[in-house]
């Protein structure tokens, strides 16, 4: 008996009230963290909908950073 899955094509994302079109653009302060200034470099550039999509990052992080200073969401 052969069994297929549906893909889902879209990620689904937690959005936590973040505009989901915005860019995540990193502004240069290096966080402590290793792992964080990682993070704020790999996602620079993507949409608040593909960082979530990545895994590496949840709503709250991008809030935090946000209110740290490290990134700022800006338009397209």
């Amino acid at each position: 008996m052969k069994t297929t899955t549906k893909k889902n094509p879209e990620v689904k994302v937690n959005l936590g009230g973040l505009n989901g079109d915005l860019i995540y653009t990193a502004t240069g302060k290096v966080a402590r963290a290793k792992h964080n200034a990682e993070r704020h470099v790999a996602l620079n550039g993507k949409t608040v909908t593909e960082a979530l999509a990545t895994r590496l990052v949840n709503a709250q992080d991008i809030k935090y950073d946000l209110a740290r200073g490290f990134i700022t969401l800006e338009e397209k």
